[in-house]
C-alpha cells in the first residue's frame, strides 16, 4: 500500500525527544495540531502544546512516530485500535516528500561525467544508480571510485547513454550534449537532480556524534558562484549548492529542501556536511555521543540571507597557477549571463543585505558584471561591504569610483602570495610587483586615516614561495594591517594529482606541514599578533567561544573587535 501524505491534513507528533525536534524544525510547512507523549511531564514543548497518548481520539489527527526506537509507541498505538499508514505513521514516511521527482531511462546506459569532487559528493549523496562508467577530459587516471573513466572521443553512441554531468560549470559540457542530439531532462541531467535528500536528512537526523559549539552561518548567509548557484557558506567548507537564483529564484533556493537540511545539520550540531579538516571551528574540537533528552535552542533560518558574498565572474587580469591556466575575460554570452546573475543580486539580495562581499571569483575591479553592482544604488546603504582583491587595481581612481555614495565601512583583503619581486611575477602571472607595493602602500595610508575600516594581505602558501613567509609578515607589519593570512594551496584543477603533491607543502594527510614548512612556522616572526595561519596549521590553539553567528564576520572581528 502506498503512504499518502497531504499536507493539508492534520497531524500529531507521538514523541517528545531530540527527533521529533529536528522533524519540526524541517518540516514547519505541516500542519501540527500538538504533540502527544507516554505520561508528559510538561504542558507545552517547542511551541506545541503537549497531551498524553491515552487522551487521543480516533481520526482527530493522523499520528507521526518520532523517535529513534518506535517499538514501545507502535504497541501503544495497536492496543488503541490505531493501523499504521491510516491512523499512524513513522517520520521517515515523510522523508521522500523531500525528494525531487526525476524519471531515467532504464533501457540506457547510465554514466557521469566528472571526476571532480562534485562526483564523489554525487556519489556520497545521491540516489543510487547502477552506473556503469565516468567521462572525463582532463584527468589522466583510468578509474575513479572503482569506475573505469574514458574520454568523451572514446564514446561512439551517444544515444545509447543517460549522462549526469557532474561538474560545477557544465555549459559547455551541455552545449557538446546537445549537438549530439541528446535532450536535457531526458537523456542527461545535472548532478544536483540526483541529489536523494531523503538519506541526506536520514543522515544527519539520526546521527549519534555532536559537537558542543553552535554556528549559524547557513542560516544567513548565501554565496552566489557561477551561473547564479549558491552556497550557504564558503565553499571551501561545504560542498552542496542550494540551486540556481536564474532557474529558481532567489526564494526558490533560499527555501529549497537543500538548505533546510543544511540548516538542521548545524542546528541539530552534528555538522554533517561540513568539511571538518577545513573549517576553523573544528580545531581540537571532538565530538561526542549525543542524549536523546538533550535540549537546546534550533534557530530558524533568516527570510532572507543577510551576509551576501558574489564569485560569479572569472574576468581577472592575472593568470595565477593557483586558480588558472590562461587569461580569462568573459566573452559576450559568459557576461550576459554574469549580468543576468548581478540584476537578480542587485534586486533581490542587496536591500535586505548587511554585510556585502565582493568578489570570491575573479577580480572585482577587471569585472563588469561586479561593477554594474557596486555602482548600483542599492550598494549605497548596506552597512558594511568587503573587497576581495588581486590589488594590482586598486588605485585611488578606482578607490574613489568605488566608496561613491556609499555610507557603510569598507574592508579590503588582498591576495598577493609572495615577498619578492621574482616569485610574486612567477606565481602571479600577470602581475608586477612595483605595482603591487605601490598599491599596498596606498591602502596602508587609507586604513591608517580611517578610511578603510580592515586590511587584510592573504598567502597562499606553496613549493614556491614558502620560505617568504616572515618577510611577508614584517611587509604587512610595516603597513600596518590588521592580518596578514595564510592558507595552504588547493587543487582547483590546474595541476595534475603529481604536481600537486610536489607543489603543496602538506604531508599527504592534508593537515600536517611538510618538516620544512614546519621551520618556517617556528620562525618567532611567525607568532606575531597579525598572523593568522588558516588551513596551514591545525595544532595552533582552538578558537575560543562556541556560538558563531556567520563564519565571515567572526573572522574578521577577531583582529578588529567591534568591527561589526
Amino acid at each position: 500500500m502506498k503512504i499518502e501524505v497531504d499536507k493539508k491534513e492534520t497531524y500529531a507528533i507521538y514523541g517528545i525527544n531530540r527527533i521529533s525536534k529536528q522533524f519540526l524544525y524541517v518540516f514547519d510547512d505541516l500542519n501540527i495540531s500538538k504533540v502527544y507523549e507516554d505520561n508528559p511531564v510538561c504542558k507545552e514543548w517547542d511551541g506545541f502544546s503537549v497531551a498524553d497518548i491515552k487522551t487521543y481520539k480516533k481520526g482527530l489527527e493522523r499520528i507521526i512516530i518520532c523517535c529513534r526506537n518506535k517499538t514501545e509507541k507502535e504497541k501503544r498505538l495497536k492496543s488503541m485500535g490505531l493501523a499504521y499508514e491510516i491512523d499512524y505513521l513513522y517520520e521517515e514516511d515523510l522523508f521522500t516528500l523531500m525528494d525531487e521527482k526525476i524519471e531515467i531511462s532504464h533501457d540506457k546506459e547510465i554514466v557521469v561525467w566528472g571526476t571532480g569532487r562534485k562526483a564523489e559528493v554525487m556519489i556520497e549523496r545521491g540516489r543510487k544508480l547502477p552506473i556503469s562508467l565516468f567521462i572525463d577530459s582532463y584527468t589522466q587516471r583510468k578509474e575513479f571510485c572503482g569506475y573505469r573513466i574514458v574520454r568523451p572521443n572514446d564514446v561512439q553512441e551517444w544515444d545509447k547513454l543517460f549522462i549526469v554531468i557532474a561538474v560545477a560549470e557544465d555549459r559547455d559540457i551541455k552545449q557538446f550534449l546537445i549537438k549530439k542530439g541528446l535532450s536535457e531532462g531526458r537523456e542527461f541531467i545535472s548532478y544536483r537532480s540526483l541529489y536523494s535528500f531523503s538519506d541526506m536528512l536520514r543522515k544527519t537526523m539520526f546521527a549519534e556524534k555532536v559537537y558542543d559549539f553552535s554556528c549559524d552561518t547557513p542560516l544567513n548567509h548565501l554565496e552566489v558562484v557561477r551561473g547564479g548557484n549558491t552556497i550557504c557558506c564558503c565553499s571551501v567548507f561545504l560542498s552542496e549548492e542550494l540551486g540556481s537564483i536564474l532557474q529558481k529564484g532567489v526564494l526558490g533556493v533560499w527555501n529549497s529542501a537543500m538548505h533546510k537540511i543544511l540548516c538542521l545539520s548545524t542546528q541539530n550540531r552534528t555538522y554533517t556536511f561540513c568539511k571538518k579538516d577545513m573549517c576553523p571551528y573544528f580545531i581540537e574540537k571532538k565530538p561526542r555521543t549525543v542524549r536523546e533528552d538533550e535540549d537546546w535552542e534550533y534557530h530558524k533560518m533568516e527570510p532572507k540571507p543577510e551576509v551576501i558574498a558574489i564569485g560569479y565572474d572569472d574576468t581577472c587580469n592575472l593568470r595565477c597557477e593557483t586558480c588558472r591556466k590562461e587569461l580569462y575575460i568573459a566573452g559576450k554570452q559568459e557576461e550576459a549571463v554574469a549580468c543576468a546573475v548581478g540584476e537578480k543580486v542587485k534586486k533581490e539580495l542587496l536591500p535586505n543585505s548587511k554585510f556585502f562581499i565582493l568578489a570570491g571569483g575573479g577580480e572585482v575591479f577587471a569585472s563588469k558584471a561586479y561593477a554594474q553592482v557596486y555602482e548600483s544604488e542599492e550598494s549605497a546603504e548596506i552597512p558594511y561591504i568587503r573587497i576581495l582583491s588581486n590589488g594590482t587595481l586598486f588605485t585611488p581612481v578606482n578607490w574613489n569610483h568605488f566608496k561613491a555614495g556609499k555610507k557603510g565601512k569598507i574592508m579590503v583583503t588582498f591576495s598577493i602570495d609572495a615577498a619578492r619581486k621574482e616569485t610574486y611575477e612567477e606565481i602571479r602571472r600577470g602581475g608586477n610587483f612595483d605595482i603591487i607595493q605601490k598599491n599596498m602602500e596606498f591602502a596602508s595610508k587609507l586604513r591608517k586615516c580611517g578610511e578603510l575600516a580592515y586590511f587584510r594581505m592573504n598567502f597562499v602558501v606553496q613549493k614556491k614561495n614558502y620560505l617568504e613567509m616572515p618577510e611577508f609578515v614584517k611587509w604587512g607589519e610595516s603597513l600596518g594591517v590588521d592580518e596578514v593570512f595564510f592558507t595552504k594551496i588547493l587543487n582547483w584543477g590546474t595541476f595534475t594529482e603529481e604536481e600537486f603533491k610536489d607543489v603543496s607543502m602538506m604531508c599527504e594527510d592534508g593537515i600536517t606541514p611538510k618538516p620544512e614548512l614546519e621551520k618556517i612556522l617556528n620562525d618567532p616572526m611567525m607568532r606575531h599578533r597579525i598572523v593568522d595561519l588558516g588551513t596551514i596549521r591545525y595544532s595552533h590553539e582552538p578558537i575560543e567561544g562556541n556560538a558563531f553567528h556567520n563564519y565571515y564576520m567572526w573572522e574578521l572581528e577577531r583582529k578588529v573587535p567591534g568591527l561589526f
